[in-house]
C-alpha cells in the first residue's frame, strides 16, 4: 500500500466486512488447529470501526495501541524471549499497574511460509480461568500456591512484523459483550494434549448484535495492540474477543500479514 493509500484508509471512520463467529454448537467442542474446528462457524455482516479516530481507554474499552521499538530479532525465538518478554512484561506493567507479569507462548503467524497457519478469523478468548490458572502453575511453580489466591488477568500483545496490509486484527469493546457469548473450546482432538494449561482450553463467542468492533487501519511495527482477556476478578465477563477479518480496502496482491502475537499473565495484590 502506498504511503497515500495507506493516509486515505486511516482517514476511513469504518470499513463493512463480517466477523466470523463460532456456532452455538461450539460448547465442549475441539479446535485441532487454526481453521480447523469440530464445530460449525457463521460470518456475520459487521461495521469495523477505526480506533484510530476515537478516544479508546483501555480499562473501558479493554484494549489500547502502545508505540514501542524493540531490537529484538523475531527470526530469533531465543533473543525474543531474552529481549522482548522482559520488554513486553514492562509494558503490562506500567499499562495496569499489576505487580507481576509473566509473558508465555509467543507465536509468530502469516508471512509467506502461513506460519501458525496464518490469520486466525474466528472470534475468541485465548483462555478460559482453568487454563489461566495450569499456566501460571507451569510458569511459577515453586510459588504457584501463593499466586493462585490472587487476582490474574490475561493479556495479550499483537504486533505486526511489516505494514498491515490486509487481515488485520479486529477487537471488540468489551463493554458490549455479554457472558453467555462465550463458549468453552478445548485445543485437540479429544482433548490429548499435553498439560491441564491446553486442554482446560479457550473461549470462542457466539454472535450478538450488540457487539462493537475497532482495529488500527495499516499498524506499522513500532505498534503494539495490547487486549484484556479472561479476568478472575471479573465475574462478568467483560473481556476483549479478537479476530482478523477481511478488509475490503486492502489491495490486491499486497504482502501476506506477518505479526507476532504474545500472551502474558499479570498478577494484582
Amino acid at each position: 500500500m502506498t504511503s497515500a493509500a495507506a493516509e486515505k484508509s486511516s482517514e476511513l471512520t469504518h470499513v463493512n466486512s463480517f466477523i466470523r463467529y463460532s456456532g452455538r454448537d461450539a460448547e465442549g467442542g475441539f479446535i485441532r488447529a487454526n481453521g480447523d474446528y469440530s464445530f460449525s462457524m457463521e460470518d456475520h455482516p459487521a461495521i469495523v470501526r477505526n480506533a484510530r479516530l476515537e478516544k479508546i481507554d483501555f480499562a473501558t474499552h479493554g484494549f489500547t495501541l502502545v508505540k514501542h521499538r524493540t531490537e529484538a530479532n523475531f527470526d530469533d525465538p531465543a533473543d525474543i524471549e531474552r529481549r522482548y518478554y522482559p520488554e513486553a512484561c514492562r509494558i503490562v506493567k506500567e499499562l495496569t499497574g499489576a505487580s507481576e507479569v509473566f509473558a508465555f507462548l509467543g507465536i509468530r503467524r502469516g508471512g509467506e511460509s502461513n506460519a501458525g497457519g496464518g490469520p486466525a478469523l474466528s472470534a475468541h478468548v485465548d483462555f478460559n480461568e482453568a487454563a489461566l490458572r495450569g499456566w501460571v502453575a507451569r510458569l511459577a511453580p515453586d510459588r504457584a500456591e501463593t499466586l493462585l489466591r490472587k487476582r490474574l488477568v490475561n493479556i495479550n500483545l499483537w504486533r505486526p512484523l511489516r505494514p498491515v496490509e490486509n487481515y488485520p486484527l479486529a477487537v471488540c469493546d468489551a463493554r458490549s459483550v455479554d457472558k453467555s457469548d462465550f463458549m468453552t473450546v478445548r485445543f485437540g482432538e479429544g482433548g490429548q494434549t499435553a498439560s491441564l494449561a491446553e486442554t482446560a482450553g479457550g473461549l470462542n463467542v457466539a454472535f450478538n448484535p450488540k457487539h462493537r468492533w475497532y482495529y488500527y487501519p495499516n499498524m506499522q511495527p513500532d505498534e503494539i495492540l495490547v487486549f484484556r482477556l479472561f479476568d478472575t476478578g471479573d465475574p462478568e465477563w467483560h473481556m476483549t474477543a479478537h479476530t482478523a477479518f477481511e478488509d475490503p480496502t486492502s489491495r490486491p496482491g499486497s504482502p501476506p500479514r506477518e505479526s507476532f502475537e504474545l500472551r502474558t499473565v499479570a498478577i494484582f495484590d
